[in-house]
């Protein structure tokens, strides 16, 4: 049954399109032109209403769909039927005086069923309910006794004065049906009324996208119905604009509708819709205008509509690309074509100064090729960017990833149906990655940023410690074996023995003097690395912390240790110190051994112990400073530090370096 019904309407609806076209050909070969404004108002609406209704009728909104597909068919029924009979009285064909009457009436339903019966069903189509279910009602027999009302009039007492005194007959009248007239018209403005009043107690009781929904909805019928209204009350030539006008409220309403809040799915619907209603005026424009400059050289009968014929069906395969190309972008913006959008962010991104920048223009492209009206990039210990202020409450979130590890977050303003379109929702993540790299050059240039200022800071405070030292410690010292000198130069003629006692002082003076001198030299680079190399300065190291009770035991490869950075023989002789240290000092370890492993691209080494292990008080490693330090030192240099609990008891200091030989 559902089939059935789906195939009659797309039956009507399609029929209603070919008649209307019909209409405007038989329009096209008269001499009346297309200023005519009921025949713009009743072409228009049976082209805007059936596709339209045929899909919700698809989509399971069948009277809403119906009623659609009745506007349509009603309406093309008048405009094919009119110039059939215009053009029937001028060249005999048979039917004229049927057509010319079903052109009287046919467009009445059109008129009446969009102002009183459409409302009380929008936006979702569902059946009315109290008060309003009667006045819907009311309206569709508004529809029923005004058609039977124009249908059954004479035509001496219609209101078009060529047809009044044109003389013709007809051919199913009734005497005194002009009467019936106002109250029919006082029908449908209650019947009217009604509607727009149960919009509004709708409207009321909404919320959230349904409020939406019916708000432009319910603005658009309230158009269409004021402008059918006015219609009636303004002079002839008045009321033929305002009835065409009023043809476009509803539908430009619906298409908001549908762009904001997706009412009904209906972007497939309304994409085809466009480009068909497009390519009819297209077809038409090219059609006349080649039949009006040819005309006269051709001849208006055959040569010009060929030729005029010829060069429409040439024009439409490129026409009608181009035409989808523009609806689709008007419809769905940049994720129309993805990887035009794409190509226009890879050269905003090119063009940027620095990745800040960068991450500026991808915000503000990001929100433009979506139309949000706000997007935040955010990049993990980076920096930030936001295009509009804000968010709302559920932003939509998007990770960003770089060669698989997070390294930011893109939010979004959250579109107003609540998610994304399909198309919408893969350029996003298109984007995304584009993103992720632009944040993770944004994060690198954070992280440089970060490291020069450490490595400033931490030049000045090296600078600050080597001038601490050397005036609080080094200088006193030689301070005071200069002016012991000055005493011993003045005594050696006459205290000669206490010269000498004083000489001793000044020569353990300057062996102190010397020992400050060496520690702040090793202050700033182990000595032992300058005279002995890595290797032979770990065994002098690992020496000197052996003694009775702990044995220090130093493994090396057997092939040797290359030629490594300063930096990282430095990090290696510190790391090992301060663990021998903390196992001299904490441990209660009887052995220890110190184990050095070359790998193709890192350097190895470990510190294990036999002792008590680590603990937070009492005996054993105690966690601080010490820990700390050797756990930055081996970042500093892009390695890694790790703590554990050694096999059968005690501790060890596991590192491993990147390996860079020189």
């Amino acid at each position: 049954m559902r089939s059935r019904l789906v195939m009659m309407g797309d039956s009507v609806a399609g029929a209603a399109a070919a008649a209307t076209l019909a209409g405007f050909v038989l329009r096209l070969q008269s001499s009346a032109g297309f200023a005519d404004d009921y025949w713009l108002w009743i072409s228009v609406t049976a082209m805007v209403y059936g596709a339209p209704g045929a899909f919700l009728i698809r989509r399971g909104r069948t009277i809403l769909g119906w009623l659609f597909v009745a506007v349509s068919a009603s309406a093309a029924t008048s405009a094919f039927t009119g110039e059939y009979a215009t053009a029937a009285a001028g060249r005999g064909w048979p039917g004229h005086l049927i057509m010319l009457w079903l052109s009287v009436w046919s467009w009445l339903p059109a008129y009446v069923i969009v102002a009183a019966v459409v409302p009380y069903w929008l936006p979702s189509g569902e059946r009315p309910t109290g008060v309003f279910r009667p006045l819907m009602y009311l309206g569709c027999a508004s529809v029923v006794a005004g058609s039977a009302a124009w249908a059954l009039l004479p035509w001496q007492h219609s209101d078009d004065p060529a047809l009044a005194d044109s003389g013709l007959a007809s051919p199913l009248s009734v005497a005194g049906a002009e009467a019936l007239l106002p109250v029919c018209l006082v029908m449908v403005a209650v019947a009217a009324l009604g509607g727009l009043a149960s919009l509004g107690v709708r409207l009321r009781r909404a919320e959230s996208d349904e409020r939406g929904q019916l708000a432009w909805v319910g603005a658009g019928m309230a158009g269409t119905v004021l402008l059918l209204v006015a219609a009636q009350t303004v002079e002839a030539r008045g009321a033929g604009v305002l009835l065409a006008a009023s043809a476009l409220p509803l539908p430009i309403s619906v298409v908001l509708a549908i762009q904001r809040y997706r009412m009904w799915d209906m972007e497939t619907v309304l994409r085809r819709g466009l480009v068909w209603a497009l390519m009819s005026a297209e077809i038409a424009l090219c059609y006349a205008v080649v039949v009006a400059l040819l005309g006269d050289l051709l001849g208006r009968s055959v040569g010009a509509p060929l030729v005029a014929a010829a060069v429409v069906a040439i024009s439409v395969a490129p026409v009608h690309r181009l035409l989808q190309r523009g609806v689709r972008r008007l419809l769905y913006g940049d994720a129309a074509d993805p990887y035009d959008a794409l190509g226009r962010l890879g050269a905003t991104l090119e063009t940027a100064a620095a990745p800040a920048e960068a991450l500026e223009r991808l915000a503000g492209d990001v929100a433009r090729i979506l139309r949000v009206p706000a997007v935040w990039v955010l990049v993990l210990d980076g920096p930030e960017s936001r295009h509009g202020e804000e968010l709302g409450a559920d932003p939509v979130r998007v990770p960003l990833v770089h060669a698989g590890e997070a390294v930011g977050e893109l939010l979004l303003t959250r579109p107003r149906a609540g998610e994304f379109r399909p198309a919408e929702a893969r350029l996003l993540h298109v984007l995304a990655r584009q993103a992720g790299a632009a944040a993770h050059a944004a994060r690198l240039a954070a992280d440089l940023d970060r490291s020069r200022r450490a490595l400033v800071t931490a030049r000045a405070e090296e600078r600050r410690r080597l001038r601490r030292d050397l005036h609080d410690q080094l200088g006193p010292s030689l301070s005071a074996v200069h002016l012991q000198l000055e005493t011993l130069r003045d005594m050696v003629a006459t205290d000669p023995a206490g010269a000498g006692a004083l000489a001793d002082r000044c020569a353990t003076w300057l062996a102190g003097a010397v020992g400050d001198v060496r520690r702040i030299v090793d202050g700033l680079g182990p000595s032992a690395l300058d005279d002995l190399g890595l290797a032979e300065a770990l065994r002098a190291q690992t020496a000197g912390f052996s003694r009775p009770g702990l044995a220090v035991r130093l493994r090396l490869p057997e092939e040797g240790l290359p030629p490594l950075p300063a930096a990282t023989e430095a990090a290696v002789l510190r790391i090992v110190g301060e663990a021998l240290a903390n196992t001299a000092r904490h441990a209660r370890a009887s052995g220890c051994d110190v184990e050095v492993e070359l790998a193709p691209d890192a350097l190895h080494f470990s510190v294990r112990d036999d002792g008590v292990g680590v603990t937070g008080t009492g005996a054993g490693w105690r966690v601080g400073v010490g820990l700390e330090s050797m756990a930055e030192a081996a970042a500093q240099l892009d390695g890694k530090c790790e703590i554990l609990a050694a096999a059968g008891g005690g501790t060890e200091v596991r590192v491993r370096l990147p390996r860079v030989e020189v």
